[in-house]
This record gives structure tokens, C-alpha cells and sequence, in this order.
């Protein structure tokens, strides 16, 4: 017969219930720190994205209206410029202009190419912080209305706002045709 030896102990192979409830919980503290630090990331990357896209739309209206200050013909080609308006004839006799606008945007109207009129190149612009100032050749703001023959230089300032973002562009632009000074009576 065989004999069954009472001294042996039974070993037992599983985990007890406080081990269990530990990694339970250290599994539930690590999830809770994940989650939060996507959620910050996605917040963060959120962000990025709509001042990468104001940025976006800053450098492209700026760009597109100081390059096409730099094409203006002569001084006479600025009539009707103010210091929220920008009248460009270019050398093809078509005018380009652009007004900041007090609904904070500025319209462009093309007459170079058709149906290209009253069209809202952006609507971010902030009216009251943006502005075209025109310079003579000693550098020194004048009127244009009464100095249009004077003008050398032209600085565009325009700040640019969207959901608490904002970002402000200068620049100074001095028209092709009006680096070398006035054309003569025979060159116009």
C-alpha cells in the first residue's frame, strides 16, 4: 500500500488578490498618465495647426501685395492710394488695388484678369493696427494726396488675428520704376 506523506505542503501557483488589485491599479495610475499626456498633445498639436495656418495666410497676403507694389509704374500711379488703400498700374496699364477694410479684411480688385473683383484675400487683417505709409526719398512719411510726386518708398504694416493668435508683418517696398528716380518727360 502506498502511504500518503501528511508533511508535504500543497504549493499553490496563482497570484493572491492583493497582487492582483496592485497591478490593476499600476495599470489604471499608467493609463490615467498616458491619457492625460495625449490629450495635452493633441491640445498642443491643435494649436500648432491653426498658427501654422494663420502664418499660412499672413506670408501669402503680405508676399502678394508687397510684390505687387514693387511692379507700380510711376508716381502718378498711386492716385487714389490712401493710407488703408494701395492703387497699382503696372507697366500693362491694368490697375491692382487693395483696401483694409474696416470689417477687418482686405478686398482686392484686378483688372488684369476678369471677374478678379472685390475678392477678400484675407479676413484676419486687424483694421485699427494695419496700414500703408508712403516715404520720400529721405525716408520721411508724407501725404500722398498732396506729395504723390515724392514718393520713394512704401512700408506695409498689417497685423493679423485669429482666435487670440496674432502675428504682425512689416515691410518696405521701393517700386521697380522708382528706384532710379523720376522718369523724364520723354519717357512716360
Amino acid at each position: 500500500m502506498i502511504g500518503i506523506n501528511k508533511n508535504i505542503k500543497s504549493s499553490s501557483k496563482g497570484f493572491t488578490l492583493i497582487e492582483i488589485i496592485i497591478v490593476i491599479l499600476t495599470v489604471a495610475v499608467f493609463g490615467s498618465i498616458t491619457t492625460t499626456m495625449l490629450a495635452n498633445a493633441t491640445k498642443v498639436y491643435s494649436s500648432s495647426l491653426k498658427k501654422q495656418g494663420l502664418i499660412n495666410e499672413a506670408r501669402s497676403t503680405f508676399f502678394k501685395i508687397i510684390r505687387e507694389a514693387s511692379w507700380q509704374k510711376s508716381f502718378s500711379s498711386f492716385a487714389g492710394s490712401n493710407n488703408k488703400k494701395l492703387v497699382i498700374k503696372p507697366a500693362d496699364g491694368n490697375s491692382i488695388s487693395y483696401e483694409i477694410r474696416q470689417t477687418n479684411d482686405i478686398i482686392q480688385n484686378n483688372d488684369q484678369i476678369t471677374g478678379n473683383n472685390n475678392k477678400i484675400i484675407t479676413n484676419k487683417v486687424e483694421y485699427s493696427n494695419s496700414s500703408i505709409v508712403y516715404k520720400n526719398s529721405s525716408g520721411n512719411t508724407i501725404n500722398i494726396e498732396n506729395d504723390i510726386t515724392q514718393i520713394k518708398s512704401l512700408e506695409l504694416t498689417l497685423k493679423f488675428n485669429k482666435d487670440g493668435q496674432d502675428i504682425l508683418f512689416q515691410g518696405k517696398v521701393i517700386p521697380y520704376n522708382l528706384r532710379i528716380g523720376r522718369a523724364m518727360s520723354y519717357h512716360e
